[in-house]
């Protein structure tokens, strides 16, 4: 249609250019009385502005992929990452879900990226779930792999039984007389330790002698053998002795050993303290 066609002036609008050089679907505007110099080939009525191809709002399903990648992440960081993984996947949940209706609708384009996110936001709650039980179940535990502040045993590093040791053995923590001991671990004199066996003697067979009578006994052993490793007497030495002895239960299977240690009270020490003459 052309203004032409009107039995009267046409109203200004936008109208086909029938100009013999005009490209094909090119409009011209007519302000009511000419025609002017502007022209255009984008759609001007309602039902053509309906055909124009809209953006594809991919916007919810690539956020919902990365906040599921970032809830992994953040697990490794305990505690605090397991409650950041915890929103930041129901987050991710809730825009995955979003961007897929979008993709469902023709809205979008990345149908897959959101299912994706979907995916990845699910597994992350669900670990930050698994992992806040078993924190709460043992504080001490750390979940999803071994936390990188955890301190590591020193190289050498050996449990065994406290009636296993030997004379030379070095021992990494300070043991209280007063506890039942089992197990102890050595580490290389090398290495810094707190305590090192000078003595290992077995008491004389017999019934158990009850445990105030086993410790006398154990101190006397243990102050005996002292001079003969570190070179002075208890007496004369700055430094301090332990020992372990066995308890009735022990001795009633068989154990007789009282076992010696040596240790400076100033900290641990590297290093053999035989013949430290101090």
């Amino acid at each position: 249609m052309s203004p032409e066609s009107f039995g009267q002036t046409p109203p200004a609008g936008w109208y086909p250019d029938n100009s013999v050089d005009a490209p094909v679907g090119q409009q011209r505007y007519w302000d009511g009385s000419a025609w002017t110099e502007r022209t255009t080939t984008a759609p001007t009525g309602p039902a053509d502005q309906a055909a124009v191809e809209r953006a594809p709002r991919d916007g919810l399903g690539l956020a919902a992929f990365v906040l599921g990648v970032i809830g992994l992440i953040l697990v490794f960081f305990i505690p605090v990452g397991i409650l950041g993984t915890g929103i930041v996947g129901i987050i991710g949940l809730i825009l995955g879900f979003l961007g897929r209706g979008r993709a469902r609708r023709g809205e979008a384009t990345n149908g897959r990226t959101a299912l994706w996110g979907i995916i990845l936001s699910a597994l992350a709650v669900a670990i930050s779930v698994i992992a806040a039980a078993r924190l709460v179940a043992d504080p001490g535990e750390a979940d999803l792999g071994e936390d990188a502040s955890q301190e590591t045993a020193p190289p050498g590093a050996e449990v065994v039984n406290v009636f296993d040791l030997e004379v030379g053995d070095c021992l990494t923590e300070v043991q209280a007389i007063e506890e039942e001991i089992l197990s102890v671990e050595t580490v290389p004199c090398s290495e810094p330790h707190s305590e090192e066996i000078y003595a290992v003697v077995t008491l004389p067979e017999g019934d158990f002698p009850g445990d105030d009578a086993i410790v006398t006994q154990a101190e006397d052993v243990c102050v005996g053998e002292f001079e003969g490793f570190v070179g002075l007497s208890y007496a004369e030495s700055v430094l301090e002795f332990n020992y372990a002895w066995p308890l009735e239960e022990g001795w009633d299977a068989g154990e007789r050993g009282v076992v010696c240690s040596v240790s400076d009270p100033d900290g641990d020490t590297t290093g053999t303290l035989a013949g430290a003459n101090r």
